[in-house]
């Protein structure tokens, strides 16, 4: 088990010089034995806004690639599914910084890149202009400046599922799972606060891929909102007729000891508690799969493999499948949508009882960010779809955070342990955020180093 990564400053691109253009980062790799490589966008031909959810939300994305000239960007918010024909869920009030359900745009220009600085490898994916082409690639080639790992004065954020809360709120879980309801359900909570005075986006989202190098960071901006996101974990993708899965179910802290930090990973390689966990949801994943693949061809390439990034260790399994040719993008997201891991199993049961226990939406939390190309036909060809977790939402003109976390209850789960669970991983959005949350409960303990 490889020695963690020492949180240092990434070569990021300088986007500073981009600002009216609107610009957007989306990174395939954050650093890692392959480097930093993703795409940079900027510049808007056109745009979809769906600000609520809408039935017709998969078809009209579908409609708008399509439509395109080359490979669009955009977000599907987990509020998508209170479109969803078999639900009828009970009114929560917004996330601090709320979104629009669904924001997609073609682009003026594409670069997709691997490396950063002079020496970094470009691909004009979409040209735009030549004035605009020269500004994309002097920020691609030069680097932000190098921010300290200190944010600075530390904003306060509190949460609607604070310690004592969400303890009720587990315990009402956990009776679900007794009875028989569900056998697993993801438990999420916002935390959030008002933003410290002289923030900076460029700055936090820095910190936070250094800290935590993960393969699916983005940072994009709407309409004055910042979203930061450092996520670990794939949805779907598609190449071809090949559809891929990866649900993360199982998180442990590294530690600067190697001896200790595999150890650690090794525990959670066999904990039977997390490994029951994404053996669900992997089925889970097999069986919303199923209703587009071609007959017998979903296979699990991996269960429950341990994957390492800077800041945790991770359970995660790679679920795949040939996509039947009569099924396209709005079939896959409405058999997949939202994922597994993210609400639980059986997922529909799952979804009501995690309206009726969490205080507010979720956002664009549980969601998906990523890219999908038209395919020459008037629909969606390949595209490729992270989970929206580990990931700060910032309002500069409200002046609000929203930060949301999670984890997943079954019958073998403990309160305390999954409340140390959602501090864990809200602690590096936080950090680089310039936040902590206020603990006002001895339960609030912080998690020791070896995860116990």
């Amino acid at each position: 088990m490889p020695l963690p990564a020492p949180a240092l400053p990434l070569s990021l691109p300088d986007l500073s010089g981009l600002a009216d253009d609107r610009p957007w980062l989306l990174l395939d790799a954050a650093g890692g034995a392959e480097g930093m490589h993703g795409f940079l966008i900027a510049g808007v031909r056109h745009m979809l806004d769906l600000p609520s959810a809408d039935p017709d939300a998969y078809h009209r994305i579908t409609e708008f690639v399509g439509a395109a000239s080359g490979r669009c960007f955009g977000w599907i918010g987990y509020d998508q599914l209170r479109a969803h024909p078999l639900l009828d869920l009970p009114d929560q009030p917004e996330v601090a910084v709320p979104l629009p359900v669904a924001h997609w745009v073609e682009p003026a220009g594409v670069l997709a890149f691997h490396g950063t600085g002079p020496a970094a490898q470009v691909d004009w994916l979409v040209s735009p202009e030549p004035a605009l082409a020269g500004r994309m690639e002097r920020a691609l080639r030069t680097v932000r400046p190098t921010v300290g790992s200190d944010a600075g004065p530390l904003a306060t954020g509190e949460s609607g599922l604070d310690a004592q809360r969400y303890r009720a709120a587990f315990d009402r879980v956990h009776g679900h799972i007794l009875r028989g309801d569900v056998y697993e359900l993801n438990l999420c909570r916002e935390i959030h606060g008002g933003l410290p005075d002289g923030w900076c986006p460029d700055a936090a989202f820095d910190r936070l891929t250094s800290q935590t190098s993960a393969p699916f960071s983005a940072q994009l901006h709407w309409n004055g909102v910042d979203i930061l996101c450092a996520s670990p974990e794939r949805f779907l993708r598609r190449e071809g007729d090949r559809l891929i899965s990866q649900p993360i179910k199982g998180t442990a802290p590294r530690h600067p000891d190697p001896v200790r930090d595999a150890a650690i990973a090794e525990r959670l390689r066999n904990d039977p508690k997390e490994r029951a966990e994404n053996v669900m949801i992997t089925d889970l994943v097999r069986n919303d799969l199923s209703q587009v693949a071609c007959p017998a061809s979903v296979e699990v390439e991996e269960l429950c493999g341990i994957h390492s990034f800077r800041n945790v260790h991770q359970m995660i399994s790679t679920v795949t499948c040939t996509v039947r040719e009569d099924r396209g993008f709005a079939d896959i997201l409405r058999a997949a949508f939202p994922m597994g891991s993210m609400t639980g199993a059986p997922k529909i049961r799952a979804m009501e009882i995690t309206a009726e226990v969490e205080p507010v939406r979720r956002g664009l939390y549980s969601g998906a960010i990523g890219w999908a190309d038209p395919d020459g036909q008037g629909g969606v060809g390949d595209f490729d779809l992270n989970v929206v977790i580990r990931t700060a939402l910032a309002d500069r003109e409200s002046g609000r955070w929203s930060v949301h976390v999670g984890g997943a209850i079954t019958a073998l789960a403990e309160a305390s342990a999954e409340w140390e669970e959602t501090r864990l991983k809200a602690k590096a959005v936080l950090d680089a955020l310039g936040a902590h949350e206020v603990e006002d409960t001895p339960e609030s303990a912080t998690l020791s180093a070896d995860g116990r």
